[in-house]
């Protein structure tokens, strides 16, 4: 899989969460783009339905039958209230059928048997039984679709030196290595060396493989601002110890502009705010309700179009950048009856054109084309 030089021609790794907004901001892209894309997705639940495949099938509606890489949303199963207060998960299968794949018993089989079942999967190691580590690797590696492994602050040293001595004794080389830093921000330029000389051990034990940083500098709060932008932060990290390790196989990944730890519902009404993506940067424009508490019928809509049309009128606004994003936010400035009309579509708009502007971020400006290809 990633060492198939006839088959792989992926240039952007991002992890996406199984949400309205990001299926949707994934699933406008064009066709080109999703070719180039190798989406990562921590499995749960989708929305309300009962059942994983679902999810499964919400993700093929956003990519056809295109390759993506498989991992468990565990924290959907921890933190789940209804759990952490009886002990119990709510009334729905799809909670069992999580729980049923992170049993790690004869190598964790059960997620090998559903990877399996699933042909565009590509498979991430489970962690959690240092016991079933090293036949879990073997079991998933037979597939032939090459593994992943995520590891994040959280992970257990000692189960990652297993996966790293089942991978050398058995000569596996289809490997991708996606260290995850979760949520950052600009501290974490500080610990670049650090992050660099990690990598570089890593790389002289699972050698040849993939390299992926991936994290979210995304802010949580906007509030006090009416315009501004802000720095990404995983791409800043991600150049410069690129730069410096120019034999490794590096692969760019992040959250796809999402923050890596979702804030939780409350805190009042939120004002109406449209962020644009750049290669380096997010703007943004905000406006205040008159009356925070209580906005005005209508008023929602005309806030919204008001900062589409400001947007518009920026120099770092692109007139030839034709992506369903840039159109929805054109879509806006006339008031249209499909335009942003709630945070959840303005969040969706900027996942696809963030997603679009980071895989092309090495075309050194060119015009892409966005239009896909016609046929009868």
């Amino acid at each position: 899989m990633f060492f198939s030089s006839d088959i792989f021609n992926y240039k952007y790794i991002p992890i996406l969460a199984i949400s309205p907004a990001e299926m949707l901001a994934l699933e406008e892209l064009p066709e080109k783009d999703k070719d180039l894309i190798l989406p990562a997705f921590p499995l749960k639940g989708w929305v309300g339905s009962n059942k994983l495949n679902n999810t499964i099938e919400r993700i093929k509606k956003s990519i056809g039958d295109r390759k993506w890489i498989a991992f468990i949303d565990e924290s959907f199963l921890s933190d789940n209230k209804e759990f952490l207060l009886t002990g119990h998960y709510p009334k729905r299968e799809v909670f069992n059928e999580l729980s049923h794949l992170l049993m790690p018993n004869d190598g964790f089989n059960n997620w090998y048997v559903f990877v399996a079942s699933h042909a565009s999967t590509i498979p991430t190691i489970l962690w959690g039984s240092s016991d079933n580590i090293y036949s879990q690797v073997i079991k998933l590696s037979s597939l032939n679709r090459g593994i992943a492994l995520k590891i994040n602050t959280k992970t257990n040293i000692n189960e990652i030196k297993i996966a790293f001595k089942a991978i050398q004794e058995n000569s596996i080389t289809d490997v991708l290595f996606i260290l995850d830093l979760d949520q950052i921000s600009s501290d974490i330029l500080s610990q670049a060396l650090q992050i660099q000389n990690q990598i570089s051990l890593f790389n002289d034990a699972i050698t040849p493989g993939f390299f992926c940083i991936s994290a979210s500098s995304f802010p949580s709060s906007f509030s006090g601002y009416h315009k501004g932008e802000n720095s990404i932060y995983e791409r800043i990290l991600f150049n410069r110890i690129r730069s410096n390790l120019p034999s490794i196989n590096f692969l760019y990944s992040d959250r796809g502009s999402a923050r890596a730890d979702k804030i939780k519902g409350g805190g009042g009404i939120p004002s109406p705010r449209i962020d644009y993506p750049l290669a380096n940067d997010w703007r943004f424009i905000r406006k205040e309700y008159s009356d925070s508490g209580r906005p005005y019928k209508g008023e929602k809509e005309e806030l919204y179009t008001c900062i589409a049309q400001e947007l518009m009128r920026e120099e770092f606004w692109s007139p030839g950048l034709r992506l369903w994003g840039t159109q929805l936010i054109e879509l806006t400035s006339k008031k249209d009856k499909y335009a942003i009309n709630s945070p959840a579509k303005a969040t969706a708009a900027r996942i696809n054109i963030h997603l679009h502007t980071q895989l092309h971020y090495d075309d050194s400006g060119s015009i892409i084309d966005t239009d896909d290809d016609w046929s009868d």
